[in-house]
């Protein structure tokens, strides 16, 4: 049945293509461009890795040697146990905990701020748990408003004046495609823009597809199919205006590509998405535009600067395009035209074709296929499909995108394990969404491989195969690569998260529940970098109830952290980058140092507090005071005074992966605070239970054409939540 379904979607979207193939009513071919000359003197110079100007590692090393007394536990010999659950507000010990060592569970006083969370646990005068998902959480905060701060402040005006400037020399000249490429953003940022009359309708409906977000059409400018339900504000950029306007302007500028690669036929499921002329065009205009970057002055400085400022800081951030862009064309451009040239020679088929030529024997393809053309991959004869067709759909698809959407792994691994790099299963069905467990996979978490194995990902013809290629990827990666963005530095994090745990360590560390919870809080902090990267009534009480004096019982400790030194000192050389990185590019501002000052303050703590612990040594009476007065010192790191709508919530969501057979988006989140009991022994040879905040997962598909904000997730957790993934079951508690 679900094959036949195939079938039916596969024959639709043809007919659409056929339809359409053939007969643009793009601006392409409607030039009337005066001779000029064109220079490529310019050599622009933009960084492939930030690890050798910013990051400096922090070693964390430590032998473990934790005492440890066996699983499963005596409720009897966990001296504070009782207390623990009667405040956790339950009522009979939970045979799971006994058994792992652990539990979490979903508490009626629940939160997504972690300072609250603390604050209700600091009062109970039990010993605070501190997970690792809290410091990555703090990650998230520092990282999105950051960025968002950098958005408002300097990116906004940079990139304001880089599109006027392009779309008035355009318009001056006569090339038509370009200034419409440039009035769309225009339009977004400057709400009193204006298009030229030669343009306006096609402008004006690009807008309007903008705006309605709908889903696959084909784009006025420029012809081919793109999708606009990427225009949705999303992430921090719900939280202003002008952040909606930047969102959608750089969406613009990110996703749309002047292709290198055109001939017949041409069509969504033809050898090409455009005709050889239309491609000729579009890689003339794409040198139009790098020669006017290095030539084009304002504010007293090139246009090449203030963009390579824009891609920079955004690469520090996000990482580097995976399409090719101003460096690699202006390179190309002097080595076949040399340092000058007139525009009739770039307008020319021969130098069309030497230049393609050029560009596909030098540059890599892109490693992520974005929608581009809406490419259909289509059967053979014998109704088999070809897993090459992922290559060949990204050759079609190489071009120049002015600021290009930029290459991160996991996308790359999310979009080479479906359909079709990845084949049938025995039931004859296509695996047309991926998961975020093949991310951890990847990264190395048997968990998730685990789970994979159970759910039949590995029934896909070649998913095993390319699963295996990837994680080797992941696996070869150096300390350059891991560090070369902050994004990548956080990832190292999440890599580091998941080594397995063994001799030396808690019990409640060495067993397929945590496991399973450690993968919780890999994919809940990696939704959240992927969010990043796309916000009084008086009580009645209860008295208190009294308990009765018994034998002497031992003094409850301040507190237990999760012993993984390791990751907090990754994350400290990742905020330390983040701050070197922005005090050289001259953002850095007083109070976001601050800041930078009291997070890294909490995860040296946290760091020399994890390694006496996993060193079998007793804390300090400093790191007593230190965790007894954990709200507090997170609430001076985190909180930032309502720069963002977002402020400190857990509560979360990004779509990651889009698929165009469904018309879905695979949507990962974090959601509300869990809570967590656990169970250790303290070096005094006493057995303790700690209790604390504890990140959540969450998973599913949904409409591409609606997908999901911060403000609607965060309305479908307090009304119509949806299910954890079942894989969770294993150390969830009700």
């Amino acid at each position: 049945m679900r094959a036949g379904i195939n079938t039916v979607m596969i024959i639709t979207f043809v007919l659409v293509s056929n339809c359409s193939s053939g007969e643009s009513s793009s601006l392409v071919e409607h030039h009337s461009i005066n001779s000029e000359d064109l220079n490529f003197l310019e050599e622009v110079e933009v960084a492939a890795s930030f690890a050798d100007r910013f990051y400096e590692p922090v070693s964390s090393i430590v032998e473990p040697d934790m005492s440890t007394f066996g699983l499963p536990a005596e409720a009897s010999e966990v001296f504070n146990l009782s207390q623990v659950l009667r405040r956790a507000g339950i009522d009979d010990t939970p045979e799971s905990l006994l058994e792992n060592g652990f539990i979490v569970f979903n508490a009626f006083y629940s939160t997504d701020n972690p300072i609250t969370a603390y604050e209700t646990v600091s009062d109970w005068d039990q010993p605070v748990y501190v997970s690792s998902g809290i410091p990555l959480h703090m990650l998230h905060i520092f990282f999105d408003q950051i960025l968002q701060n950098l958005e408002e402040k300097y990116l906004y005006k940079d990139l304001l004046i880089v599109c006027n400037n392009l779309y008035k020399r355009n318009l001056d000249r006569g090339c038509i495609l370009n200034t419409a490429f440039f009035a769309v953003p225009l339009s977004l940022l400057d709400p009193s823009f204006t298009s030229d009359p030669s343009i306006a309708d096609a402008v004006e409906s690009e807008l309007e597809l903008i705006e309605q977000h709908l889903g696959f059409e084909n784009s006025p400018v420029f012809g081919y199919r793109e999708d606009y339900s990427q225009y949705v504000p999303r992430g921090h950029y719900t939280s202003s205006e002008g952040l909606e306007r930047y969102f959608k302007a750089m969406m613009w500028l990110g996703r749309l590509t002047l292709l290198l690669n055109g001939g017949e036929p041409y069509g969504q499921t033809a050898a090409y998405i455009v005709s050889e002329d239309d491609a000729m065009e579009m890689t003339a205009c794409a040198l139009l535009i790098v020669s006017d970057l290095s030539t084009v002055e304002s504010e007293g400085e090139l246009l090449l600067n203030k963009w390579k400022r824009i891609y920079e800081i955004t690469a520090f951030f996000a990482g580097f395009a995976d399409d090719l862009s101003v460096a690699e064309y202006l390179c190309a451009a002097r080595e076949i035209a040399g340092e000058s040239a007139d525009t009739d020679l770039i307008w020319s088929p021969d130098f069309y074709r030497q230049f393609r030529n050029y560009v596909n024997t030098s540059y890599a393809i892109p490693s992520i296929y974005s929608g581009t053309g809406e490419v259909i991959s289509m059967p053979d004869e014998n109704g088999e499909f070809n897993p090459d067709d992922l290559q060949e759909a990204l050759v079609k698809t190489t071009g120049f995108r002015f600021l290009g959407q930029r290459y991160t792994p996991d996308s790359e691994i999310l979009g080479k394990l479906v359909f079709p790099a990845v084949g049938l299963n025995p039931s004859g069905q296509n695996r047309f969404m991926p998961t975020g467990l093949d991310v951890a996979a990847a990264f190395g978490s048997d968990a998730a491989l685990s789970i994979l194995e159970e759910r039949g990902a590995f029934e896909y013809r070649f998913y095993g195969d390319s699963l295996a290629s990837l994680t080797s990827m992941i696996e070869d990666y150096s300390p350059s690569d891991w560090h070369s963005t902050l994004y990548m530095s956080w990832l190292h994090c999440l890599y580091l998260l998941q080594n397995e745990k063994g001799e030396g360590y808690p019990d409640f560390m060495c067993n397929d529940a945590w496991d399973r919870h450690t993968l919780s809080n890999f994919l809940a902090s990696w939704a959240m970098l992927r969010h990043d990267t796309i916000l009084y009534a008086k009580q009645s009480y209860t008295m208190q109830c009294g308990i009765a004096m018994g034998p002497e019982e031992p003094v409850p400790s301040a507190g237990f952290v999760e012993p993984v030194p390791e990751v907090y000192a990754e994350l400290t050389a990742t905020l330390n980058m983040a701050e070197k990185g922005l005090s050289e590019f001259g953002v850095l501002d007083s109070e976001i140092e601050v800041r930078f000052d009291n997070a890294t303050t909490i995860l040296k703590n946290l760091q020399n507090i994890a390694e006496r612990e996993l060193a079998g040594e007793q804390i300090t009476s400093e790191d007593a005071d230190f965790l007894k007065d954990f709200a507090r010192r997170l609430e001076i790191a985190i909180s930032w005074g309502g720069i963002t709508s977002e402020g400190l919530e857990t509560s979360l969501i990004a779509d990651v992966h889009t698929d165009q057979n469904s018309m879905s988006v695979l949507e990962v989140a974090s959601g509300n605070l869990d809570y967590c009991i656990v169970i250790y022994q303290r070096p005094d040879g006493n057995i303790e239970a700690a209790i604390g905040p504890v990140l959540s997962y969450y998973e599913f598909t949904w409409p591409m054409f609606d997908r999901l904000t911060d403000e609607a997730w965060r309305e479908m957790l307090a009304n119509d939540e949806p299910e954890r993934p079942s894989w969770a079951e294993m150390f969830l508690t009700e």
